[in-house]
């Protein structure tokens, strides 16, 4: 998907296989976790697409097993408010590479970076300007519906990380999201808390247009943020 998750041959395939046996060998939950927020770490904050493609990798699989695994340490994670995160520029800041984001979350810096869990990720790449190319949308809804359907293996997962959403994006106030990434996160939430809900469901609920249409007043020119 894009660049940036476009199929990195059999090196990450690889990465991926070994990730996963690490996980299944170790019994201790604090170490699986520990393991695989290091990847991420290692990989850098500006490679954060190569674990949600590796999460892809994993969601594509035909290893039940692998599957759970994932799933059920991602719920672990997710209750811990601990989920392995990456960084994109928060809305209203520089989008520029070249300026060193040496205090990220200090005020008025015009490279704030925000930390942001797989879904809110993938949400903010398609929906606002950030340091990365927008993410086209049948783009977004392929890789979004795979790591539902992911996340949809450990329903403890599914009730928080909807629940989570849905509360983030009523009270958010720091300039994270724009209007229209809010109202993507709010139809998700709001679709996948329901019961019986499918990934297709809710990612047809979450992409542009799905919401109903609101009349634009006479004479109003919508600019899209």
């Amino acid at each position: 998907m894009s660049a940036d998750l476009q199929p990195l041959a059999e090196p990450l395939l690889e990465t991926t296989r070994r990730l996963v046996a690490a996980l299944q060998q170790e019994s201790s939950v604090d170490l699986r976790l520990a393991l695989a927020k290091r990847i991420v770490r290692q990989l850098g904050d500006e490679a954060y697409p190569v674990f949600l493609k590796i999460l892809l990798i994993v969601a594509e699989s035909d290893d039940a097993a692998a599957k759970q695994c994932v799933a059920d340490l991602l719920a672990v994670a997710a209750q811990r408010m601990d989920l392995p995160c990456g960084q994109l520029s928060a809305w209203g800041s520089s989008c520029r590479n070249d300026v060193e984001d040496t205090a990220p979350y200090a005020a008025g810096s015009m490279n704030r970076r925000r930390v942001l869990g797989p879904i809110e990720y993938l949400t903010v790449w398609y929906c606002q300007q950030t340091q990365r190319p927008m993410l086209d949308e049948a783009l977004y809804a392929d890789a979004m519906h795979k790591l539902l359907a992911l996340f949809e293996l450990n329903p403890q997962l599914r009730m928080f990380y909807a629940n989570m959403l849905d509360a983030e994006v009523g009270t958010e106030l720091e300039g994270t999201y724009t209007g229209e990434t809010r109202d993507v996160l709010h139809r998700l939430a709001q679709r996948w808390q329901q019961d019986g809900s499918t990934p297709e469901e809710v990612v047809q609920a979450a992409i542009r247009g799905a919401a109903p249409a609101m009349p634009t007043p006479l004479g109003w020119v919508v600019h899209r943020l």
